[in-house]
């Protein structure tokens, strides 16, 4: 085969917990020798998280869960009329709740 069409390669592998252990013992080698770092890595920058990750919904769906479960035991207790009140509450409820938002904005 002509030496124009040999194809010659030497595979590199990346092994990320070896460069993980590199990079720690660089890091080490230089707080031992004195070097500032100022937090930045050799090719990795991290941010701190400046915001909070979110509201904590647990609450909302233990509130979810003791409502349906009120619903299903009332429903079981009194019978039929109890759905045919809420579907009476429902849209009152949410009719007052989108009044509200309407008139703040």
């Amino acid at each position: 085969m002509p030496g124009h069409k040999k194809f010659t390669i030497t595979p590199r592998y990346y092994d990320p917990i070896k460069e993980e252990i590199l990079e720690r013992t660089e890091m080490i080698k230089r707080e031992l020798s004195g070097e500032e770092n100022f937090g930045v890595r050799a090719h990795k920058i991290t941010f701190d998280r400046r915001s909070s990750p979110g509201p904590n919904t647990s609450g909302l769906q233990i509130i979810i869960a003791v409502g349906l479960g009120l619903a299903f035991l009332s429903w079981l207790y009194f019978g039929n009329p109890v759905l045919h009140l809420l579907w009476l509450i429902i849209p009152i409820y949410l009719f007052l709740k989108f009044k509200k938002k309407a008139t703040k904005h």
